[in-house]
């Protein structure tokens, strides 16, 4: 799962192995098989679904092919019932990105990398109800305002 970062001691830094669980409270969650790889990977999914992943914390096979346009359950194209992603995923540092960089982060997966077959245990937890507190407030505005210059200040 990770080294002992020099920065901070209680982060775990460095390739994740999904035979050793994230421990999360009392969940366990493992990282997924990122390559596009049919069957185990993501080469299930589309480029937009990786993207919606990556904007809105999405699971990409639980989320339709489909433009989404709100970040309210049932608007905008956006689920009635969200899935999110586990907490490990960091989408939140992603979600600020441009469109053109998360489309180019979806291209890459889907076609950049050589395709792995490797099948990883599943998440045993958490339930969705954690994503409740990744809010506008939590999270901040999307898009997120413009840093001002020094000299706009």
């Amino acid at each position: 799962m990770g080294v002992p970062s020099p920065l901070d001691p209680g982060f775990l830094a460095g390739i994740a192995d999904s035979a050793t669980p994230f421990q999360i409270g009392p969940f366990k969650t493992r990282p997924r098989n990122l390559t596009p790889e049919n069957t185990t990977g993501l080469g299930r999914f589309s480029e937009r679904q990786i993207f919606n992943s990556l904007r809105y914390g999405l699971r990409p096979g639980e989320t339709p092919d489909v433009e989404i346009t709100s970040t309210t359950p049932g608007q905008g194209n956006f689920p009635v019932r969200p899935r999110y992603l586990a907490p490990p995923m960091p989408w939140i540092a992603f979600r600020h990105m441009s469109d053109e960089q998360l489309y180019a982060i979806a291209a890459y997966l889907k076609n950049g990398l050589k395709p792995v077959n490797h099948r990883v245990l599943d998440s045993e937890g958490p339930p969705d109800f954690w994503a409740s507190t990744y809010d506008a407030k939590a999270m901040g505005p999307y898009p997120a305002p413009k840093y001002p210059a020094a000299a706009e200040r």
